[in-house]
This record gives C-alpha cells, sequence and structure tokens, in this order.
C-alpha cells in the first residue's frame, strides 16, 4: 500500500493496489446476475477493507453536485487534493471519480477511467477509477457506486 500525503491540510490518504477496482466490478457483475444490483444488495456485500476505498452516490439527490450517501474512510480526503494540470486546477480527485456517473447510469454500465494525474504540489498519482449503477427495482439507475484508489507515479 502506497500513501500520498497532502502536505497542507497535514493528512494522509491511503490507497489500495490497482486491482481493487477489478475486484470491486467482478463482485457486481456476479451480484447483478441479469439485473442491476440495488445499493441494498451491495451494502449486503463483504467487501472487507475494500470498502475503505468505496462510494455511493444517490442520483435522486444529486442537483448538479454527487450527493453522497456513502464515502469510505480512505476517500474523506481526496476532496482536499486539488490537480494542478490546465483545465482541471479547481478539480480535486473526487471530482474526477465521480465526473463520469452519469455516462455510467445513463449507459446502465460499468466506467471505469486510469490515468496519471499530477497535485498541485506537482506529485504524479497513478489514479484508477471504475463507477458502477445501481437500481433499487433493478431496472432504473437511481445510484452510482465507485471504487477508487491510486498510488504515486
Amino acid at each position: 500500500m502506497q500513501t500520498v500525503t497532502d502536505d497542507t491540510a497535514v493528512q494522509t490518504v491511503r490507497f489500495k493496489d490497482r486491482r481493487l477496482t477489478k475486484r470491486i466490478q467482478k463482485t457486481w457483475k456476479k451480484t447483478a446476475s441479469g439485473f442491476l444490483p440495488s445499493w441494498r444488495d451491495i451494502q449486503s456485500l463483504d467487501l472487507g477493507e475494500d470498502w475503505e476505498n468505496c462510494c455511493t452516490v444517490d442520483l435522486r439527490l444529486s442537483d448538479g453536485f454527487p450527493y453522497f450517501i456513502f464515502l469510505g474512510d480512505a476517500l474523506c480526503h481526496l476532496s482536499n487534493l486539488y490537480l494542478s494540470s490546465e483545465g482541471h486546477w479547481e478539480m480535486s480527485l473526487l471530482d474526477i471519480a465521480t465526473g463520469k456517473m452519469d455516462e455510467a447510469a445513463l449507459n446502465r454500465a460499468p466506467v471505469s477511467y486510469g490515468d496519471v494525474l499530477r497535485l498541485q504540489d506537482g506529485r504524479r498519482v497513478l489514479f484508477r477509477s471504475v463507477l458502477l449503477p445501481l437500481a433499487d427495482n433493478g431496472v432504473d439507475v437511481t445510484h452510482v457506486f465507485g471504487a477508487i484508489n491510486g498510488k504515486g507515479a
């Protein structure tokens, strides 16, 4: 496990290895069984320490910004880690991670993202996320479940 530190906020974000997104997506697919799983289905899973790097957004309560109903402990600090690249300087790692929620909901399919991102302090992070649609009734997307990880690059 590697660590990325935000010196200005004196906080540490711990990231799991790169297979986290694959594990979560595989579990989602197994849980789906032909229908989109619900948030309740996901909550009943034993994801162990992976829960720390997961989040859930309720799309019905989101109005311009994601409405998190669950945010794993390791992800809480991502809202304080901002990018330095042109066009993205006002975006945090959490913004990047949830930026494709609409695509996951509209396509009713997983959306993966990976990139090497530069933080404001110059550090680089190999970043990966997967966003997975959820449906309370198995059909209509109501939530997006995500897994997010990264390591120093």
